[in-house]
């Protein structure tokens, strides 16, 4: 006699069964989809992690591969900011040069994006690693100069602002001694056409130049030698005029004199202008002659412009938080807020008067409330009692 198999119950259990394991891996199926890495984020991971390594070309691999992989990925604006990042980390000539041509394209594709301004510092920063000191060639500071002009023209609200302003003057500072350099060659060799010719150009394009006094006083000698009294006259006594703490101003009187021209008076507010525009005199170095010689041969040991702008933002904005915590500790009440203190006092006659007082200084109109209540009123009545 055969068994005979209920086939519906066991279409059934089969079903379930399959409900039951399809249940018990959904959600670790789940699990394990989520927690897998976008393909693009691998790339950029692992082409920060070389980077991170100073593994350059490897780097620039992975960020390549995941720009032409994936056009439409959000990474890539970052990815393009990271190969630039990775020339400029490796350093030299060519990788400086290669990395300033990144950032140009960083910023021409990306306009809008947060890291424009540092791209743009970064270029600063690159060029000014390849200037020399200012008796060699200067074609590098020239484009610091011009990177810096065009930084305050495109992102003139940044907070690498400020330090680009002084950036400038900084590096006009050493295109002025490049061209004085330039001017005293050509003086001391009896060439005073030329020298004349440089002397001016510091005067009419670096007016802040810290040197200045100086500069007048060489430039009047040349026209004098150049039998231009009238034309020497006039730089003579702007060193008297403007720079009475100079150690030019005395000869200069003396030159006027020479010259039988007047002498005029100082001007104490143009004085204490130029008076701020000099720079303090450099205490002697036992290793100033090191410094000097390796400047000759081209070792540049200034810190990166780039990390010293970032540094002194973020030590800025560091600074601001502190003093706003400062306030806020001290009890200063941010601007539209107010601090209302309530005094309760009760008179002989059982009744309360309220008193408030804003922080700020201003007082309400006193309230006055009987706030007794009715298990206080029975205990004055059993006590008079």
């Amino acid at each position: 006699m055969e068994v005979g198999v209920n086939r519906p119950i066991f279409k059934s259990l089969f079903f379930c069964i399959l409900l039951l394991a399809g249940w018990g891996c959904g959600p670790k199926g789940a699990r394990l989809q989520k927690s897998v890495v976008p393909p693009d984020q691998t790339l950029f991971n692992t082409g920060s992690e070389y980077l991170h390594k100073s593994q350059f070309i490897k780097a620039r691999l992975a960020f390549q591969t995941l720009i032409n992989t994936y056009p439409d990925s959000e990474l890539n604006a970052d990815a393009y900011f990271s190969i630039a990042d990775s020339f400029y980390d490796e350093g030299g000539t060519e990788n400086l040069l290669q990395a300033e041509d990144q950032y140009k394209n960083f910023i021409v594709f990306f306009p809008a994006h947060p890291k424009s301004a540092d791209a743009q510092m970064k270029i600063i920063s690159a060029n000014w690693k390849l200037m020399h000191d200012p008796g060699r060639d200067q074609q590098y500071t020239y484009k610091v100069e011009a990177n810096i002009k065009q930084f305050l023209e495109q992102f003139p609200d940044s907070d690498y602002a400020p330090i680009a302003r002084q950036y400038l003057k900084d590096v006009q500072e050493r295109l002025a001694q490049s061209d004085y350099g330039v001017g005293m060659f050509y003086a001391e060799r009896g060439n005073y056409s030329g020298a004349q010719s440089r002397f001016e150009e510091i005067t009419e394009k670096y007016p802040t130049y810290s040197a200045v006094d100086e500069t007048y006083f060489q430039l009047a000698l040349a026209l004098e030698k150049s039998l231009k009294p009238d034309d020497a006259a006039k730089y003579y006594s702007k060193i008297v005029a403007g720079y009475p703490f100079s150690k030019y101003s005395e000869e200069a009187k003396a030159k006027l004199s020479e010259l039988q021209k007047p002498i005029p008076a100082v001007d104490d507010l143009l004085a204490a202008q130029n008076k701020a525009n000099m720079k303090p005199a450099e205490s002697f170095s036992p290793l100033k002659p090191l410094i000097m010689f390796s400047e000759a041969i081209g070792f540049n040991g200034e810190p990166d412009r780039y990390k010293l702008a970032k540094e002194t933002v973020e030590a800025r904005k560091a600074e601001a938080a502190s003093a706003l915590a400062a306030k806020a500790k001290e009890g200063e009440q941010p601007a539209g807020t107010a601090t209302i203190e309530a005094i309760i006092v009760r008179d002989a006659a059982g009744n309360t008067t309220t008193s408030t007082t804003l922080e700020s200084g201003a007082n309400t109109t006193a309230a006055t409330s009987d706030k007794n209540t009715d298990a206080e009123k029975d205990s004055d009545k059993k006590e008079k009692k």
